[in-house]
């Protein structure tokens, strides 16, 4: 559903969906102006984020629907994915140290890293049966 401040895409938890997850979203963001390098900013979060949704939320095999939010408010792109997997904060996970050498440093970790280096904030909450993480960057963003 698109509307002029809202986009709400439903989608299955499977690695084909991605793609077209984030032509919509870029679509949705050129339409409302936004500059080539916070669309790009966010598509590489939301591509982390629904990766890691897909590759570990859930622990079966079955179908579940994955819920992504996106709109624009005030010069601020407000992101919200919702999905009913396994607990997970990823704002108390341990950040990787990026000043050592690849050989040093322990696999994983680095998409949310990715992701809470790029976007400006980035919050968890767990209701109910669902994650629910929000993430906002300003549209005057650096960086």
């Amino acid at each position: 559903m698109t509307s002029s401040q809202h986009l709400t895409l439903h989608f299955a938890n499977s690695a084909e969906e991605a793609p077209r997850i984030a032509r919509r979203i870029e679509y949705y963001l050129h339409d409302k102006k936004i500059s080539d390098s916070i669309i790009n900013k966010i598509l590489l979060c939301v591509d982390e984020l629904i990766t890691n949704i897909i590759a570990h939320a859930y622990t079966d095999k079955q179908e579940h629907a994955v819920l992504l939010d996106c709109k624009v408010v005030d010069n601020v792109i407000e992101l919200e994915l919702r999905d009913d997997g396994v607990p997970f904060d990823p704002t108390t996970q341990t950040r990787p140290d990026v000043k050592l050498s690849l050989e040093n440093r322990d696999i994983g970790g680095l998409g949310i890293h990715l992701v809470m280096t790029l976007m400006d904030k980035v919050e968890y909450q767990r209701e109910g049966d669902f994650n629910v993480l929000k993430a906002r960057i300003s549209t005057n963003s650096r960086g």
